[in-house]
């Protein structure tokens, strides 16, 4: 996967010159922060809610989007997720993001629940994530949900090319 990744940003670069009016931006996750509705139901202990996140999201064409992934997920695991997505934009600063791809430290029970790995359970998957988000020239705030919890990602803009 990192493989596919890395070509399609060499291909996408190495075209820029030929499309001078695309935007290219890239960001750094800095920070993912979760507020849970409930406690954990194996363990009765809160979840984690500050997850020491970092990663990469790059976005092409002001619409197309990979990124990478790291955290330490509520119930304490490590996670690596990698994604596409596609940006729909209700205005200048607001819109909907579209994610979908792999991801690896999750269990999940289905679409919008994830439970403990000790199960015998496959902690890899392919998943699809919607997010509202509020761009501004300098950051990027992400906001999803599921049934268990509502969180935020916050990235900082570290590349802009028009």
């Amino acid at each position: 996967m990192k493989w596919i990744v890395l070509l399609f940003l060499i291909f996408t670069f190495s075209k820029a010159d030929e499309r001078p009016d695309k935007e290219h931006e890239l960001y750094l996750t800095l920070y993912l922060h979760s507020l849970h509705f409930t406690k954990n139901d194996d363990t009765h202990e809160e979840f984690n809610e500050t997850h020491k996140a970092y990663g990469l999201e790059y976005i092409n064409d002001d619409h197309y989007s990979l990124s990478y992934n790291h955290f330490v997920n509520s119930r304490g695991n490590q996670v690596d997720v990698y994604g596409a997505g596609y940006l729909l934009h209700f205005n200048d600063a607001f819109g909907l993001h579209l994610i979908t791809g792999y991801q690896k430290g999750y269990c999940l029970e289905n679409l919008f629940s994830s439970v403990e790995c000790n199960e015998g359970k496959k902690n890899e998957s392919a998943f699809v994530l919607p997010m509202l988000y509020y761009k501004h020239d300098y950051f990027k705030l992400d906001l999803f949900t599921n049934t268990e919890m509502i969180a935020l990602r916050f990235n900082i803009k570290i590349y802009d090319l028009f």
